[in-house]
């Protein structure tokens, strides 16, 4: 079991981020949607938020091939992400946080079925890696084309025996903190639906050094 708080040097990355957009029960991506922990988007509003909508390739980036966006996952037994008619094949990711601001990965999906090519992620992994996302806090949630993977400085950091199983962090990778991706990626519009989830909080900057660990865990089990 490993156990990861998002501190105050991840906030702090939060605070700095650009992009403001009207409060309200939907997040759609201002701008680009980064890559890393440090480039994420965070939506801002209050209460519950039911999706997340944008663009890979968009807006002439060529390399626009994945979008991440912090989220507050306030009900695990009845979170879910589920990505409705991509025009496009798309995987999701969720991450959790370190305590020096890093992301480790948690669960991941291709499929939901054989017969689609939108992705579903639920708190539990189905690979027999025994993930479980079972407390409450702050998560990234990344959005990708099928074939483009996240990394840490070991390697991969999901790995698929099908293309249906919500995957644990169980890549060569997956003991390491991401820090990018390869594979060939893929451009088109999405919709992530959320159930479970609200705006991720974030505290006055005069707050930001007397954080504490209540409400920001992430619980990670492998077999």
């Amino acid at each position: 079991m490993r156990q990861s708080v998002a501190g105050s040097a991840a906030l702090g990355t939060w605070m700095a981020l650009a992009g403001v957009a009207t409060a309200g029960p939907d997040w759609t991506e201002v701008g680009d949607a980064g890559s890393t922990i440090s480039t994420a988007q965070v939506p801002l509003g209050e209460g519950e938020i039911r999706s997340l909508a944008g663009r890979l390739g968009g807006r002439g980036q060529s390399e626009d091939f994945e979008d991440l966006y912090y989220i507050g996952i306030a009900s695990p037994t009845t979170f879910r992400l589920e990505l409705t008619s991509p025009d496009f094949d798309a995987q999701l990711f969720v991450f959790h946080i370190t305590l020096s601001g890093g992301a480790l990965g948690l669960l991941a999906n291709d499929n939901e079925h054989e017969e689609t090519t939108a992705p579903v992620i639920l708190p539990i992994s189905t690979d027999g890696t025994e993930v479980t996302l079972d407390l409450p806090g702050i998560y990234l949630v990344a959005v990708a084309g099928t074939g483009r993977m996240p990394v840490s400085t070991t390697g991969e950091i999901f790995t698929y025996e099908t293309s249906t199983e919500i995957s644990g962090a169980d890549g060569p990778g997956g003991l390491n903190r991401h820090i990018g991706w390869t594979g060939q990626g893929q451009t088109g519009n999405y919709r992530v639906q959320m159930e479970g989830t609200i705006f991720p909080e974030i505290p006055a900057p005069a707050s930001l050094g007397v954080l504490t660990m209540s409400g920001l865990l992430a619980r990670r089990r492998r077999g």
